[in-house]
């Protein structure tokens, strides 16, 4: 028998009233309450009978005004088996690539064109192939620059390794280059790092690159060809991003998830993550805070 029920998860930045919350629920909006859970201090999961879209939208915006994350989705599709994840902006606070012609001295404005990139104004793999260009022949040894540069978003190494710890298959999915993915990667402990490559000769950069991650549905065609290869139902997968050359695989599994995201992901993803950390994704998925294994 299929359960219609829903579980809104609530990730607020500090301390929830759940009895105001859910007093709010019931008298303003009309939702029966069928149980709550406690995740942690800041966290709760409302379990709620299904109710219609412009009712999840209003409550989104009254959450939104309170500074609290909000998920909603079925209990019946809650489980999952993978962690599939973006890199620049996403794990990381940095846009590594952005970083590297920085580092090599080229004055272009490099940061617009990636937001563009971002907001799917421009074709990704022409402002790939732009941005690498301004590398040709400078040293391979800026990246070392780049490395001592990467600050990782709070939460994100308590989030792969619990998952990890869970059995989820963790990957991470990027627009990004080989070797700096590698390096993030790894120091976090993702199965699988997934990424475009550098191309070097005499340990210069040629200014190409081989494009692995580099095309609008590449994203999209790993999630295709993981889920057919692991025989895990997409429904089965948790995506994080923020740019607009996430969408392909935000909108095709079980919970897609913006993360501080671009506008064009806010506009296209239900579910998202405005004002906490990347751990809200494990309350997002049910886990309590007792759960976690922390950095």
């Amino acid at each position: 028998m299929i359960n219609k029920d829903q579980v809104l998860t609530i990730v607020g930045t500090e301390s929830i009233a759940i009895e105001q919350i859910s007093k709010q629920l019931v008298e303003n909006y009309n939702i029966n309450i069928i149980s709550t859970k406690q995740l942690s201090n800041n966290a709760y999961d409302v379990v709620i009978p299904s109710i219609e879209q412009d009712k999840i939208k209003e409550l989104r915006k009254v959450f939104f005004q309170k500074k609290i994350d909000c998920c909603f989705q079925s209990i019946d599709n809650r489980e999952k088996k993978i962690l599939l994840s973006d890199m620049d902006a996403t794990i990381i606070e940095n846009e590594t690539l952005d970083d590297l012609v920085k580092i090599s001295g080229v004055t272009a404005n490099i940061d617009e064109t990636s937001r563009l990139a971002m907001e799917g104004k421009i074709d990704i793999r022409t402002t790939l192939s732009l941005r690498v260009n301004f590398l040709k022949n400078k040293p391979k040894s800026l990246i070392d620059q780049v490395l001592v540069g990467i600050k990782f978003h709070p939460g994100s190494k308590t989030l792969v390794q619990t998952l990890n710890a869970k059995g989820y298959i963790t990957s991470l999915i990027t627009g990004g280059f080989a070797p700096i993915s590698t390096f993030v990667g790894n120091k976090l402990g993702f199965h699988n790092i997934v990424s475009n490559e550098f191309k070097f000769e005499n340990d210069k950069f040629t200014g190409e690159y081989i494009p692995i991650t580099g095309e609008k549905n590449s994203k999209l065609n790993y999630l295709n060809q993981l889920t057919a290869e692991k025989n895990i139902d997409k429904s089965q997968v948790v995506a994080v991003g923020d740019g607009a050359n996430d969408l392909g695989m935000l909108t095709n599994v079980g919970l897609g998830l913006g993360y501080h995201a671009h506008e064009i992901v806010k506009e296209q993803v239900d579910n998202q993550i405005l004002f906490n950390d990347l751990t809200t994704i494990l309350y997002y998925l049910g886990f309590r805070q007792e759960e976690f294994i922390l950095d």
